[in-house]
C-alpha cells in the first residue's frame, strides 16, 4: 500500500500529503482548482493551527499580512461583551495565502500535483491508487450549516490599536443558533482589512431568515460596523459557504476512501472553526495509514483515531450548544463572565480554540 490519492488539495489534503510524502509514500495531490485559490471563512488561526503548520514547517508569522491577534471578545444578544487576552499571541492570515503555503510544502514534501475535477468513487482514475483521501471540503459531506463573508477595508486610523488586534463574536436573539464574527487583517500600512461574516445552521434557513439576511442585519445594527461603514474605502461582495458542522458520531471511511477535514464533518459544531482540526486530521490519518498493512486496516485504525481524537470535543460542543442556545442562556453567560475572571477566561479560551471544550466543562479533571 504504497499509492496514495488525495482528493482535495486544502489544508487537510495537503497535511496529509506532506505527512505522508515525508514517510516515503507515493502521493498524487489533485484539486480542480489553480492556487493560490480563495477560501471563504472567518481567516481565524487560533493555536490548534499555529502549531500544526509547525510541524508542516509553514512560519505564520511570516505569511503575507499575518495579522498578531492578542485579544478576544465575546458579545450577548443583549450587547453584553466581554474581553480577554490570549495567553500566546495567534494570528488572522487571509486563508488564500495560507492554503497556498501548505500546498507549496505538501510539494516540496514530494507530493505529485493533478488539476483535475474528480468524483470520488466514480472516477476511473482513482483505481490507480492503493488508498485514497478524500479532502474535497464541506460540501461533499453532510454540510450542515451555512456561513456568508464580506470583506471591508478601511483607514487603519479609523480603529484603536486593541481593535485592529482583537478578534469578536456576536449573537442575536433574532438567529439564535447562528453567530456573527469580525477578524481584522492587516492590508498594508495604512488600511486594515476586516473580515464580517455569520454562520447558521442551513435547517433554520427560511424566506426572509437566510444567512444574507443575517448579514444585512448584522451590518446595520452592530455599533462597530455602523461606527466604520462612513470610512470604509472598500467593501467586497460576499461570498458564501458551506460548513460540515460536528455531529455526535463520525463517519470518516468508506472501504479504501478516507475522509479528512470538512469532507469528515470534522468542523467545531459551536464555533464553526475547521481549520486547527483539518490540519490535524492531515497528520492523523497519516499516522493511520503509514501503521496499516492494507485499506481496510487503514480505514478501520483511522476509525479510531478520529473517534479518540475528534468525537469527544464534538460531544462536549454539542452540550455546550444546546445549553447556550436560548437568548436568556447567552445573556446569563454574558453576566457571569463579567462577574468572574474564571470563568470569563475558561470560556474564552475554548471558544477561541485556546483550550479544548473539556477544559471548560471539567475544568479540574
Amino acid at each position: 500500500m504504497r499509492r496514495i490519492g488525495i482528493v482535495g488539495a486544502g489544508p487537510a489534503g495537503s497535511a496529509a500529503g506532506f505527512h505522508l510524502a515525508a514517510r516515503g509514500f507515493s502521493v498524487t495531490l489533485i484539486d480542480r482548482a489553480h492556487f493560490p485559490r480563495d477560501k471563504v471563512c472567518g481567516d481565524w488561526i487560533p493555536h490548534a493551527a499555529l502549531r500544526e503548520l509547525e510541524s508542516l514547517g509553514v512560519d505564520a508569522a511570516a505569511l503575507p499580512g499575518a495579522t498578531l491577534i492578542r485579544g478576544t471578545a465575546l458579545a450577548s444578544p443583549a450587547g453584553l461583551e466581554t474581553f480577554a487576552t490570549l495567553a500566546r499571541p495567534a494570528r488572522c492570515i487571509r486563508r488564500c495565502v495560507l492554503d497556498d503555503a501548505v500546498r507549496d510544502r505538501a510539494l516540496a514534501a514530494g507530493c505529485t500535483p493533478l488539476l483535475r475535477d474528480v468524483r470520488v468513487g466514480s472516477d476511473p482514475l482513482l483505481d490507480e491508487f492503493d488508498l485514497v483521501i478524500d479532502a474535497r471540503g464541506a460540501h461533499t459531506a453532510a454540510a450542515n450549516a451555512v456561513g456568508l463573508r464580506a470583506y471591508w477595508r478601511v483607514p487603519r486610523e479609523a480603529m484603536t490599536t486593541h481593535e485592529r488586534a482583537c478578534v469578536r463574536l456576536f449573537t442575536d436573539a433574532a438567529f439564535p443558533r447562528g453567530y456573527a464574527w469580525i477578524f481584522p487583517l492587516d492590508d498594508g500600512d495604512d488600511a486594515v482589512r476586516l473580515n464580517i461574516g455569520v454562520g447558521m445552521l442551513r435547517s433554520d434557513s427560511r424566506r426572509g431568515h437566510t444567512v444574507t439576511d443575517f448579514l444585512a442585519r448584522f451590518e446595520t445594527r452592530n455599533p462597530m460596523l455602523r461606527r466604520l461603514a462612513p470610512t470604509a474605502v472598500g467593501r467586497e461582495r460576499p461570498i458564501g459557504c458551506h460548513v460540515g458542522l460536528g455531529g455526535w458520531n463520525l463517519h470518516a471511511a468508506d472501504d479504501n476512501v478516507l475522509r479528512v477535514g470538512d469532507a469528515a464533518n470534522l468542523a467545531d459544531p459551536l464555533t464553526g472553526d475547521g481549520i486547527g482540526n483539518a490540519l490535524r486530521s492531515g497528520s492523523l490519518v497519516a499516522d493511520a495509514i503509514a501503521r496499516s498493512r492494507d485499506a481496510a486496516e487503514a480505514a478501520s485504525r483511522w476509525r479510531r483515531s478520529c473517534a479518540e481524537h475528534f468525537g469527544p470535543e464534538h460531544r462536549r460542543a454539542l452540550i455546550l450548544r444546546r445549553l447556550l442556545q436560548s437568548t436568556p442562556a447567552k445573556n446569563a453567560a454574558a453576566r457571569l463572565l463579567r462577574a468572574s475572571a474564571g470563568a470569563r477566561g475558561r470560556l474564552h479560551a475554548t471558544l477561541f480554540g485556546e483550550a479544548p471544550y473539556r477544559a471548560l466543562l471539567l475544568p479540574d479533571a
